[in-house]
């Protein structure tokens, strides 16, 4: 008797509980949990009867057009992957969005913001809005473009069957796409690596470019037109949920590192490009330059990449840059003198004061520009020792840039003793004149000889001239042979050079005679000597031959 009982039981268990399935839950339009619910429930395989009562539509459409809205939505959050948690929809129905402060729920705000229930006034029902509505059809077409929606309608009708969860023309479906995306992949892989080669061999000589990077560009490429039909065709297939929303985040992933990976490959291949460019600039100052900025380039675009693959996985990314900018001003706080020389090299790089081979003078320090690094500037000095002057000093310093001289200045006071006289003084200054025209490597236009100036033990000359180079070995010998030419001249024409002395003369001594010389016979001849020693310095410096003219026919 025990165990009729219990068999009793258990069937009239089995009995309810199958009842109770086959029982469908009553439309209910009171909160938006329920009008969301009523939704899904009749659009699910087994119970696609959507013919409810008019009041008990969430849409405001009636008949037909209620049910075509209410699929075409359903397809939309399958096609985008996006599942409907009834758990974190509000059961309230006076709910109120907490922004708004209207009676409104807007199940994905982010993904879908024209998609949303609001209450009716009169009815206090929740159905989709006038919006919503009016949006939906606008969605469907972009969710499935190129006419895909038409095989929502062909693919399912080709077999019902079911195998791991999925129905044979699912199965069926992804063979197709399979095939399809080798066979696109085969074909526009050849297309694309054919068009980037014409493109850069219009732009540049074929030996510039790397024929691997080409490939690769176009291999990206194909890759990218693949992901790009699975995108547009897979929402078709009507994947479960959660595996469609799976297959559409890593179709994300996978298109922003294809993005990345391209821009990178475009990156390199314009490389070879900017380097011919700044080969014919005179400045060698964008040679160095070019790579930092690729660098930073690179940077950028993998920053961007990873940014974009962390809002793909719903990251709040303004709060991250929030932090990480707070981060970043600790570190830059921690690392003042760091970023003061980083900032020092981009002003260099930016103002070109120099180049490196210049020879400049910065501070106490004078020497040729080596390198020109990060956070530093290296300077070679003449007894070859290097000396490394940070980049943020640098800047702050007054830099004597000798290298962009295009002539050399030689600047001198030449002082002769008081007794010297005037005459003398005058056939010396016009002979230094001569010296300064008769050299072939002087400027001739620009020179400066004067009787300048009573110092304290001499009567000085100033004596500026400009030698034609702009390399310091030449500027010396030049000197060398002006500095040689005006002793020599001096010593022709009698004119002794004063340095600093103090002489006391008693002149009325008898025995006192003779500590000045005897200028006569030298003013008498100073003309003679100075016209015989012009003679022997021009021999030194013969000028070019003229060419006849009358080799020439009239």
């Amino acid at each position: 008797m025990q165990r009729f009982f219990s068999t009793l039981f258990i069937i009239l268990s089995v009995l309810t509980i199958t009842f109770a399935q086959d029982e469908k839950p009553k439309a209910d339009l009171s909160s938006p949990y329920d009008a969301m619910f009523t939704h899904l429930y009749y659009l699910q395989e087994g119970t696609k009867d959507y013919d409810v009562n008019k009041a008990s539509r969430p849409f405001y459409a009636n008949g037909e057009e209620a049910e075509n809205l209410a699929m075409q939505l359903k397809q939309i959050f399958d096609g985008k992957g996006l599942k409907v948690r009834l758990s974190m929809v509000p059961e309230t129905p006076n709910y109120m969005d907490s922004l708004s402060q209207k009676s409104v729920y807007t199940p994905f705000p982010k993904e879908l913001p024209e998609v949303y229930l609001e209450r009716n006034k009169l009815t206090k029902k929740w159905h989709f809005s006038h919006e919503t509505e009016r949006e939906i059809p606008k969605i469907h077409k972009k969710v499935y473009p190129f006419g895909s929606d038409l095989l929502l309608n062909l693919l399912p009708k080709m077999g019902h069957q079911r195998f791991l969860g999925l129905a044979l023309w699912q199965y069926l479906a992804m063979l197709i796409l399979g095939v399809i995306c080798v066979v696109l992949y085969l074909i526009m892989s050849r297309l694309f690596q054919l068009i980037v080669r014409l493109i850069a061999s219009s732009r540049l000589k074929k030996e510039l470019f790397d024929k691997e990077i080409v490939k690769r560009i176009a291999r990206i490429l194909s890759y990218l037109l693949i992901l790009s039909v699975i995108f547009t065709f897979i929402p078709v297939l009507q994947l479960p949920i959660g595996l469609g929303a799976t297959v559409l985040l890593l179709l994300r992933l996978g298109t922003t590192v294809m993005v990345v990976m391209l821009a990178l490959r475009m990156v390199a291949f314009a490389r070879a490009y900017l380097e011919e460019m700044t080969k014919a600039t005179a400045s060698t100052a964008d040679e160095h330059l070019l790579p930092i900025i690729i660098r930073i380039v690179n940077v950028v675009i993998i920053g961007a990449g990873f940014i974009n693959i962390l809002s793909t996985f719903h990251v709040n990314v303004t709060a991250l840059v929030a932090g990480l900018s707070l981060g970043g001003l600790a570190i830059a706080l921690a690392a003042q003198e760091t970023v003061k020389n980083l900032i020092g090299s981009m002003m260099i790089y930016a103002d070109r004061p120099f180049k490196i081979g210049d020879m400049v003078t910065v501070g106490t320090t004078t020497g040729t520009i080596v390198d020109i690094g990060f956070r530093s500037t290296r300077i070679k000095t003449p007894d070859t020792s290097i000396i490394s002057v940070p980049n943020g000093t640098l800047m702050n310093e007054t830099i004597n840039n000798l290298g962009e001289r295009k002539m050399r200045r030689f600047n001198t006071a030449i002082g002769v003793t008081y007794h010297t006289p005037p005459a003398l003084i005058e056939a010396f200054v016009k002979g230094l004149r001569e010296l300064i025209l008769i050299h072939p490597n002087t400027i001739k236009d620009t020179y400066y000889v004067h009787l300048n100036n009573l110092n304290a033990s001499s009567i000085d000359i100033l004596f500026i001239t400009y030698f034609d180079t702009t390399e310091w070995a030449m500027e010396l010998k030049y000197k060398e042979e002006l500095i040689f030419a005006i002793l020599r001249l001096a010593a022709t024409l009698g004119v002794q050079i004063a340095f600093p002395s103090t002489s006391v003369y008693l002149e009325t001594m008898p025995e006192k005679k003779g500590l000045v010389p005897d200028y006569k016979d030298a003013v008498q001849r100073a003309e003679e000597r100075l016209a015989a020693y012009l003679e022997s310095f021009k021999a030194k410096f013969p000028a070019p031959e003229e060419e006849d003219s009358s080799d020439y026919p009239d």
